[in-house]
């Protein structure tokens, strides 16, 4: 399914220019009601030197695209989703159009949030 995406984790090794360039997200909040209970698990601070480790999870063409757009840009992530009572939430994959995962000042995935959650 395709995706719009955008991504406020500014921190994350992921994002370039607002943009996620995962291949695959992992969204956590197995027991979230809210927005703030959920957590991009796929979150990396740029700084972390396990940053690396992540390259293959990269979405390089698609990343690339993004870098030339001024709005989303569709992609086909995979965005797998713990949050169980997310209605978006279908066999643990986001049915989201639109993903938007907020955490400006983030440093951990704990400091991240889903705010698509609903």
């Amino acid at each position: 399914m395709s995706k719009k995406l955008r991504c406020g984790a500014e921190h994350c090794y992921n994002n370039v220019n607002n943009f996620c360039i995962a291949n695959v997200i992992h969204v956590g909040g197995t027991d979230a009601y809210t927005s703030p209970e959920t957590a991009c698990n796929t979150f990396v601070e740029k700084t972390d030197i396990r940053g690396t480790s992540h390259f293959i999870n990269r979405n390089l063409l698609g990343g690339f695209r993004q870098l030339f757009s001024h709005q989303t840009v569709e992609m086909a992530p995979r965005v797998d989703c713990d949050a169980e009572n997310c209605t978006y939430n279908v066999n643990k994959i986001c049915g989201a159009e639109y993903v938007e995962i907020h955490g400006e000042n983030a440093t951990t995935s704990e400091k991240t949030q889903c705010e698509t959650f609903r």
